[in-house]
């Protein structure tokens, strides 16, 4: 709801009536738990009000009964034509059903409304314009607080220039426009775009005392549909005018830095181009600033159809000014509430009431104050950067002179009036928001003299090393275009390799963006070694009748031949043991295998053969026996390789570096890119010595290297280059590091603390008010480009999947969406197993393997020697499946009774999805599951389900997961129709990714470098690992750790890592944090 406990719907009530507020908002309505007590307190009243159950007596004379219309702020992050947009909204609704269906509908596109405080939807604020009239047509939605620097329609860091480029043709509904607290209508008028709208005004009412310190004057039918007609009825005189805060006193009028106590007219922030003269970094730019910047109108200028507005300041900071006293002491409330007695509510005291009468209640001191408010005689000190401004009405002298004068009535000289304010006319040099870019950057079009070197060579066998940052994948794109369009190359003659299949999508999108008029471009070959692998294999049928396994049914099998073998190894351990075996040591002369890994890689190949199957390795293996065994057959393929690229050569292990061989026999080029230093896959058989080893094979070879970083600040360009040999560190100019923004180093004490501190300044980068002790000193932290960011723009990286489970809880809590990288554990769960093989097999029902499996689960009940039987019965006497339909054959078989009725429970279910499966789509299927098979509330299948939306059709989706590498399987936290979330994600998976914002959790000991290591060549992959995390980051890059860990119940102490002590400490800025998370979000995302 909002940042007080006070804010509930009786203390709503009190504090309108006593303000002398006839209307109030809700404040929210998304929040089911606030629309429940909305629905116990309230009762209707006119039509499209509420009024409580049971309201108390009048407290003042003249006490009118508040009435309440549903409404609530939203707020949208998202980018929009290459900005991220950050847009708050007002929505009004004429009922709480309104609100059910509308909120419902918010919730069905997996928007987090559950949360404390205004909702952050990653949504475009069109879509959500759209949604709200597809769902509440009569509802109204009103631009908040149109010039607030970081959520805001026109907001200077995040806003838009024009509503229509907002809004687009849904502008048209749009009826008024809410002004903020930081500027007043006359400033409004000064751009003649506006003038189609009303200017409304509301009080940021974050405790319930602080209402109407905005308001507005209606003489409508009061009833909702009273108040809409004023509001977008053209012809109607209904809407009087506003009731306004001093705009001086909102917290961004004027421009400048709270930390530097610098706070600037507009034409000083001209003068200073932006650039604070304490800290060197830009200033936030106020409201005042923004509207000379898009006004076309000079100051004064009033149009025709304006309403009247009339400026105040809330009762009790009048009194304490008069008092010199605090607004809260016991002094003002005493004398509040005994004008309030006597008068009635605030609004009649401050607006009404001779002043005669009141000085005989008040005393002349303070009767003077509200002469001095009506006459607009005040003394401002305008806010600026968050921090609020303050409107007086007595100087000292002036309360002296009054005290000793009781009579003294004189207009006395202001430090500055509204009317003395400078308002400058010409509009200021526009600069980039973000001083914290890379430099030298490249436009889209344009090649480095490295990258056109390589694009344009006639060499017909080149290895490039290429550093992070260095644009490999725009080289690889390039060339392959150069080939096409220069050396006029058939597109299917040309073969491109990459290590993810996103990667492929990647490059195949930018081909066909560059070759838009071709059809044939989707002729060149794209995709990972398995997947272009395996496409050849099942080209002919008759050569290969083989199916593949994903590593999850292969994870099985394993598990099945450990557990009969009573092998005290874990299924992932074998798996890689497995995959070693065929991937290196098979290809190693003279390799001595232990018996325990021959014994279990025989018996792991033996099931495979059982079930014909093949898994992710024997495509590799299988292609290259195909290539040496077939060669007359493989000759129409030898065409697709006659260009061949290989991305990511790093990551090659012995096996795949024998199929490049095979395929590239009869290229005419030859190319291979990658970094060494990015070698991460050890595990899995890579191996960066690959590099040499392809010098050596082939003479002919010339290595180029591409060593310009585009991606990112010098700062994280120098801290990589500790962590890496000097023959393959990036160069930079070493003034870039002068006035350099350091790296953060954030120390915590827990896992808890560094995840609520990571997602507390995410919040503050976000444009929310909370922060760490570090930018309230002006260290540390840079507040260049302030606010700017989107949540797409951040990412947290960590070693474990594990460690993402203390920063999910975290963003949740908040709000926030995030998406999570990587997401392999999560296919680990049984019952995820259980229902993705029950999918496999409604889509391939003559497969035993499948059957087998599925009559394996324990939901069946059937028993071993009782499922051998039903595949006895399936197959024929030399053992061979007989290809049918096993519902078919089932339902046609007679069984013994107490198998029968098994048999029954499984045919039940299976005829049921039998026939659906191929009328819905995957999230429906998995939802209809999980409602059958009572799985409601199961964490991992709201993460399953996270994870098929992406990939809805069902077949497509399987099939996807079977080549699926760790960068290409994510989830989201929400079901989001837009694009905008947080990444979390292991360093593994963060491969290839880059990212304005770079967080690197759990630097320490046991985590960087994992576990207890002490060989060597595993230190060197951890190191490399680093490595890769740091260069994901662009412009900022946050190190975390924690000084003691949770191990069995026991908080540890913990060293920083070794890798974090390698990065020079004058890159590094060390930070104790201070902050307070708070559980409501509208108090980490205060704005107005």
């Amino acid at each position: 709801m909002a940042t007080s406990k006070d804010c509930n719907p009786l203390n709503l009530y009190r504090w309108a009536g006593l303000k002398g507020v006839s209307l109030v908002g809700t404040g929210d309505f998304t929040h089911p738990g606030w629309r429940q007590e909305l629905r116990e307190q309230l009762i209707p009243a006119e039509p499209g009000f509420y009024q409580l159950k049971e309201a108390p007596a009048p407290e003042v004379p003249n006490q009118s009964e508040a009435r309440f219309v549903v409404t609530g702020e939203l707020s949208t992050i998202y980018k929009k034509n290459g900005r991220v947009r950050k847009v708050h909204h007002l929505i009004i609704l004429p009922s709480l059903e309104d609100a059910d269906r509308f909120s419902a509908a918010l919730e069905d596109l997996g928007m987090n409304i559950r949360s404390d405080g205004r909702p952050i939807l990653g949504i475009d604020s069109y879509d959500l314009f759209q949604l709200l009239l597809e769902n509440a047509p009569e509802g109204m939605l009103v631009p908040a607080h149109i010039w607030t620097p970081h959520f805001s329609v026109f907001g200077s860091n995040s806003g838009f220039d024009d509503i229509y480029e907002c809004y687009a043709d849904l502008t048209q509904h749009i009826a008024a426009l809410e002004t903020g607290l930081s500027s007043d209508p006359a400033m409004n008028w000064r751009w003649s775009a506006l003038d189609r709208f009303k200017l409304i005004s509301n009080s940021d009412a974050h405790n319930p005392r602080n209402l109407a310190r905005e308001a507005n004057i209606f003489a409508a039918d009061f009833s909702y549909q009273g108040l809409k007609n004023a509001l977008y009825d053209e012809s109607s005189k209904d809407f009087l005018g506003t009731l306004e805060f001093f705009p001086e006193e909102g917290k961004y009028h004027y421009d400048g830095h709270r930390n530097c106590e610098v706070c600037w007219k507009p034409e000083e922030t001209i003068a200073y181009e932006g650039i604070c003269p304490r800290c060197g970094r830009r200033v936030t730019v106020g409201v005042l600033n923004r509207i000379t910047q898009m006004s076309d109108r000079p100051e004064g200028f009033r149009p025709s159809s304006t309403r009247p507005f009339q400026r105040l300041v809330p009762l009790k900071e009048l009194i304490a000014s008069a008092l010199n006293v605090g607004p809260n002491s016991r002094k003002v409330e005493q004398v509040y509430f005994q004008a309030l007695h006597q008068f009635g509510p605030e609004l009649t005291v401050l607006r009404e009431i001779e002043l005669n009468d009141l000085a005989h209640t008040v005393g002349p001191l303070i009767t003077e104050g509200i002469r001095r408010l009506r006459d607009g005689v005040v003394e401002i000190r305008p806010g600026y950067d968050g921090e609020y401004g303050v409107i007086s009405v007595f100087r000292e002298d002036d309360r002296q002179a009054l005290l000793g004068q009781a009579a003294l009535f004189e207009k006395r000289a202001v430090t500055q009036s509204r009317k003395a304010l400078p308002i400058s006319a010409p509009r200021p040099k526009k600069t980039h928001p973000n001083g914290a870019e890379p430099k030298n950057q490249l436009n889209p079009g344009q090649l480095s003299p490295e990258q056109a070197e390589i694009v344009h060579s006639r060499k017909k066998n080149m290895i490039i090393i290429a550093g992070p940052g260095t644009g490999k994948t725009k080289t690889l794109v390039e060339r392959i275009a150069y080939l096409i369009k220069e050396e006029q190359i058939d597109p299917a003659q040309i073969t491109g390799v990459t290590f993810t299949n996103k990667a492929a999508a990647e490059i195949r999108a930018r081909l066909t963006k560059l070759f838009a008029k071709r059809s044939d471009i989707n002729g060149v070959n794209l995709g990972t070694f398995h997947s272009l692998a395996w496409k050849i294999l099942n080209e002919d049928p008759t050569s290969f009748r083989y199916k593949l396994i994903d590593q999850f049914e292969a994870r099985d099998i394993v598990k099945e031949i450990l557990h009969w073998n009573r092998i005290s190894m874990t299924p992932r351990e074998a798996l890689l043991m497995i995959s070693k075996i065929k991937n290196k040591y098979r290809w190693e002369k003279d390799c001595q295998l232990p018996e325990l890994w021959r014994k279990i890689y025989e018996a792991f190949q033996e099931q495979l053969d059982l079930y014909q199957r093949v898994d992710f390795d024997d495509i590799i293996l299988k292609t290259i026996e195909l290539w040496e065994t077939e060669p007359e057959w493989l000759k129409p393929f030898n065409t697709r390789f006659r260009h061949l690229l290989i991305d990511e050569f790093q990551d090659l292990n012995a096996m795949q570096y024998r199929l490049i061989q095979v395929w590239s026999r009869e290229s005419d080029s030859f190319l291979a890119i990658g970094d060494p230093n990015q070698a991460i896959y050890g595990f899995r058989g890579a191996s960066p010595e690959f590099f040499k080893n392809l010098q050596n094979d082939r003479p002919q070879l010339e290595q180029r290297m591409l060593s310009r970083n585009f991606r990112s600040i010098p700062a994280v360009i120098t801290a990589a280059n500790s962590l890496i040999e000097s023959s393959y560190r990036q160069k930079i100019d070493e003034s870039d590091l002068q006035n350099e923004a350091k790296l953060v180093w954030l120390e915590t004490n827990t896992e808890k603390e560094a995840a609520k501190t990571v997602v507390a300044e995410i919040i503050r980068l976000l444009g929310g008010s909370t922060m760490l002790s570090a930018h309230d000193s002006g260290r540390g932290l840079r507040r260049t480009g302030e606010h700017v960011f989107g949540l797409g723009d951040i990412a947290i990286l960590f070693r474990t999947g594990r460690q993402a489970d203390a920063l999910e809880q975290m963003l949740a809590g908040q709000g926030l969406p995030y998406r999570v990288v990587g997401q392999q554990s999560t296919f680990e769960a049984p019952a995820v197993t259980e229902f993705l093989d029950f999918l496999r097999l409604m889509l391939d029902p003559t497969d035993l393997f499948l059957l087998r499996k599925v009559l394996m689960q324990a939901r069946w009940s059937f028993s071993g020697s009782e499922i051998a039987q039903i595949l006895h019965q399936m197959t024929d006497k030399e053992g061979e499946s007989r290809s049918q339909n096993w519902i078919e054959f089932m339902a046609k078989t007679r069984w013994e009774t107490p198998l029968l009725e098994k048999i029954a429970t499984l045919l039940d279910v299976s005829t049921y999805y039998e026939v659906i499966i191929s009328e819905q789509d995957g999230p429906t299927l998995l939802q209809d599951w999980m409602e059958r098979m009572g799985y409601q509330s199961a964490p991992e299948f709201e993460q399953l389900l996270r994870i098929i939306e992406e990939r809805p059709k069902v077949a497509e989706f399987l099939e996807y997961l079977s080549f699926a590498n760790d960068g290409d399987i994510s989830r989201k936290s929400q079901r989001i129709i837009g694009t905008e979330t947080i990444t979390l994600s292991t360093l593994h998976a963060s491969k290839g990714l880059e990212f304005p914002v770079v967080f690197i959790v759990g630097v320490e000991e046991g985590l960087l470098p994992y576990g207890e290591k002490t060989d060597p060549e595993l230190l060197a992959e951890e190191q490399r690992l680093f490595y890769v995390g740091v260069t994901r980051a662009q412009q900022q890059l946050y190190f975390v750790n924690c000084k003691y860990r949770n191990h069995a119940g026991e908080f540890t102490p913990v060293e920083v890592s070794r890798f974090l002590r390698m990065i020079p400490e004058a890159l590094l800025d060390k930070v104790k944090p201070t902050f307070k998370l708070r559980n409501e979000q509208l108090g980490l995302f205060q704005d107005s």
